[in-house]
């Protein structure tokens, strides 16, 4: 199951990705995952932030914009970000390139779902992570009855490569931190949270 991402092994993932243009909307999706973020950096004393898929940035710079943070997404969105958002940090997704300075909280807000390897978005999320880290994704039993053909996959939303289940993605994430914290945090909007920590 560890090449399946922990996903049951009849699961269907897509093959291929699609960009995913998110810098329309504001804070209509996972506002309470911003917001548990702000608490931790407010009760931590923390003072910088990653946003690995930042979309739009509204959230960002909303309710995390009075400390350091830094933006990551697509080349497109990017440049919507620099243009909307001049004075704050943004920069290009890249998995694979040189690494930003590490941050005290990274967030990663339902945008693994989108991602064709997870694996790879998880350690470069560890290597930049000081601490803390606050992902999202949606709950797919919470997404779809269970006599749904989406259930198995590929997801109904096309840009989705796969989608987890409460216990599978808690397996997964738990390969690479510690998990502080695993909720619905949203049920109306099917959302799954897990606050964890970077292992010592």
């Amino acid at each position: 199951m560890h090449s399946e991402y922990f996903i049951r092994p009849d699961y269907t993932h897509r093959l291929e990705t699609s960009y995913f243009d998110d810098t329309a909307l504001e804070d209509e999706w996972q506002r309470e995952v911003y917001l548990r973020a702000a608490k931790l950096m407010d009760e931590g004393n923390l003072s910088t932030v990653i946003d690995v898929g930042c979309g739009s940035g509204f959230k960002l710079v909303n309710y995390l914009g009075k400390y350091e943070t830094l933006g990551l997404d697509m080349p497109e969105t990017v440049n919507f970000l620099q243009k909307t958002y001049p004075t704050k940090q943004w920069g290009i997704s890249d998995f694979d390139g040189p690494r930003p300075h590490a941050a005290d909280l990274v967030i990663c807000s339902d945008v693994i779902e989108h991602v064709s390897d997870p694996s790879a978005l998880m350690k470069f999320i560890v290597s930049v992570a000081k601490n803390w880290v606050v992902l999202s994704t949606p709950d797919r039993d919470l997404v779809y009855p269970e006599n749904s053909p989406f259930h198995l996959g590929p997801p109904r939303n096309s840009t989705h490569i796969r989608e987890w289940n409460f216990v599978e993605f808690g397996s997964f994430i738990n390969e690479f931190l510690h998990i502080e914290e695993h909720s619905i945090s949203n049920k109306e909007q099917a959302t799954q949270m897990i606050v964890g920590r970077v292992r010592s």
